[in-house]
């Protein structure tokens, strides 16, 4: 049986209020725009916070306090692209960018409106999570996802479960 691996999503914005997202080189989800985030290094005991905080540095050099982390969703996928199962934490970033930040290995980086999310190549998941439920600036809302991707089909994704919470 495959365990779950854990990692964090980062959505940061610019002072204008655009998204941030990378354009990756490389698996998973090689070509297409996505959050910042990486893998949580569980052999450390490393927490989601602490990797949020690692990864946003390592990524995009910027060093993040516990009070510039907002949790938005925890994000459980069954079956992720037949590489496993994944549990996300899902961050908005408090901390606003004044620029876009200088490419890295993985990728680059590039900042976008709201409403030109549509017209991206991202992971069905990520467009799900950015248009459905993260989006709003003033919203109170928490999401505990579950999606089973095996059951997922060209007709759309499937949400086991959805509970609903306010911060």
């Amino acid at each position: 049986m495959s365990r779950y691996r854990v990692g964090v999503l980062l959505y940061f914005r610019s002072v204008q209020g655009q998204l941030l997202l990378i354009k990756r080189e490389r698996a998973p989800n090689a070509g297409l725009w996505c959050a910042v985030g990486g893998k949580l290094e569980m052999e450390t005991g490393e927490s989601p916070v602490e990797c949020a905080r690692r990864e946003a540095f390592e990524e995009i050099g910027i060093e993040l306090k516990d009070s510039d982390l907002l949790l938005r969703a925890m994000l459980s996928e069954k079956d992720y692209e037949e590489t496993g199962h994944w549990l996300m934490f899902v961050y908005e970033i408090k901390k606003r960018l004044s620029s876009i930040p200088s490419s890295i290995d993985e990728g680059r980086f590039n900042f976008f409106n709201i409403g030109d999310l549509d017209e991206l190549e991202m992971p069905w998941l990520d467009k799900l999570i950015l248009t459905d439920k993260l989006l709003d600036p003033d919203g109170e809302e928490f999401h505990a996802i579950h999606v089973s991707c095996q059951e997922a089909s060209d007709a759309g994704v499937v949400i086991v479960e959805e509970s609903i919470g306010s911060r």
